[in-house]
């Protein structure tokens, strides 16, 4: 009987473990989780069609992400760990003790375990003021916001062994901002002076109303009266948090967004499928005016009342910002809307737009420096310019301007901690241009 026993167990053991391969040969591969790229079904031959020597290590791989009621399985274990444990097997999720959910990610940025050096808080700063600047000669407005992160806003329902340094990235870029003159709108102090908590309790973003106070912050700033947080809202339970979905991509549980109750009444002139586009066109009948606004996923529940408040509005979740897009859009007003954590893309991504001229008198006493240079063709990204790159060999002092003498004349670049880029005009002498950091 004993023996029977075993050999039951034994075959139901092995039936178990066959089931994830089998069950993917019937159902497919399974789907990617909320915040993962499908997995790439491995191919024995390159595309010169040659042997593949990585096939093997992509095939586990691909197993690996693609096995039968994988989503499941993770669901199972992170519901385990949450109920049983209070803490999370997702690196890229913290639970809170009341069990409000952080993105993992953002805890380096908030701790301040990797802060931005001065240089780079200095190069951002100088980026947004030179997008003010050529925003500004073609006769439109331009203001920049941070969303803030919950860390920074709900520290209370954080995991206890995150703790919120002083001196964020956020606090010492809006210092470096004053200093040069940049339109910043403070979302922060518009939030914390509410009494109510405006995030989702399972994303990382704004709820709906939080949306409509932060619309009318930046619109306020703009010079526009606009009352969208006064409502009047209706809950609506239909809100699938985005930290959920990376912790339980099975899960069902929906939380309460905010549907504001007047209705929008602008009219879509892209092709919009969803929130989440990278370009979206509106339209408002009896608006006046034009948006150009740059935004990222803050800007799902945002764009909204934006696009209610002008009579046109262009919404580019690109992360090179088309600053020259001024003109195509006859834009009056520009909006940059950056989250707290990724205040480096201003680094990382370039906007696009012609760089400033400047009097040659900016180079006295003025450094040369050495600088590989790289020149794009004419007109590849924007039409009767090259992009001009350079690298510095050495880390400039963190307030040093970069200029390049393209010719006889003198423009002035976007800076970042190791190097720079230009939009210089296609007729500029790029080839032979000279590197100059300011005094």
């Amino acid at each position: 009987m004993k023996k029977a026993w075993y050999i039951l167990f034994t075959a139901v053991f092995f039936l178990a473990c066959l089931v994830p391969s089998v069950g993917m040969l019937v159902k497919g591969p399974a789907p990617a989780a909320a915040n993962e790229i499908p997995a790439v079904k491995p191919k024995l031959t390159q595309r010169d069609g040659s042997f593949n020597p990585e096939v093997l290590s992509q095939t586990q791989k691909y197993m690996a992400n693609s096995f039968f009621l994988r989503l499941e399985c993770i669901t199972a274990w992170d519901r385990l760990c949450a109920d049983g444990f209070a803490t999370s097997a997702n690196d890229s999720v913290l639970i809170g003790p009341d069990g409000w959910l952080f993105f993992g990610g953002a805890v380096n940025d908030i701790t301040g375990a990797e802060q931005m050096t001065d240089r780079q808080i200095w190069c951002a700063a100088r980026s947004l003021a030179l997008m003010q600047e050529y925003a500004e000669s073609q006769g439109a407005e331009f203001l920049f916001t941070v969303p803030c992160g919950k860390y920074t806003l709900y520290p209370q329902h954080a995991p206890a062994y995150v703790t919120v340094a002083e001196g964020s990235n956020r606090e010492r870029l809006a210092d470096a901002l004053a200093e040069q003159g940049v339109n910043y709108v403070n979302l922060y102090d518009a939030f914390t002076a509410v009494d109510e908590e405006l995030y989702y309790q399972w994303d990382s973003h704004w709820t709906g109303r939080g949306a409509a106070l932060a619309a009318d912050t930046i619109l306020t700033a703009a010079g526009q009266d606009t009352d969208y947080f006064a409502g009047p809202f209706t809950p609506v339970w239909d809100h699938t948090g985005d930290l959920y979905e990376m912790l339980y991509p099975t899960g069902t549980a929906v939380e309460a967004d905010y549907s504001w109750d007047p209705g929008f009444t602008f009219d879509y002139l892209s092709n919009f499928r969803s929130a989440d586009d990278n370009t979206i066109e509106t339209e408002t009948p009896g608006q006046s005016g034009s948006l150009l606004m740059f935004r990222d996923s803050s800007g799902r529940s945002l764009y909204p009342y934006m696009a209610q408040s002008f009579g046109r509005a262009y919404f580019s979740r690109l992360n090179n910002y088309r600053i020259d897009y001024v003109n195509q859009q006859d834009a009056s007003l520009v909006v940059v809307e950056l989250a707290e954590r990724t205040l480096p893309y201003l680094l990382e991504y370039p906007a696009v737009y012609p760089a400033p001229e400047r009097d040659a008198s900016v180079l006295d006493g003025a450094a040369a420096a050495e600088s590989q240079l790289t020149a794009e063709e004419p007109g590849v990204t924007m039409e009767g310019y090259r992009k001009l790159t350079g690298t510095l060999p050495e880390a400039p002092s963190a307030d040093a301007p970069v200029y390049v003498a393209a010719g006889e004349k003198v423009y002035e670049a976007i800076p970042n901690e190791g190097g720079f880029t230009a939009w210089l005009p296609e007729g500029a002498d790029c080839d032979n241009a000279r590197v100059y950091l300011g005094a």
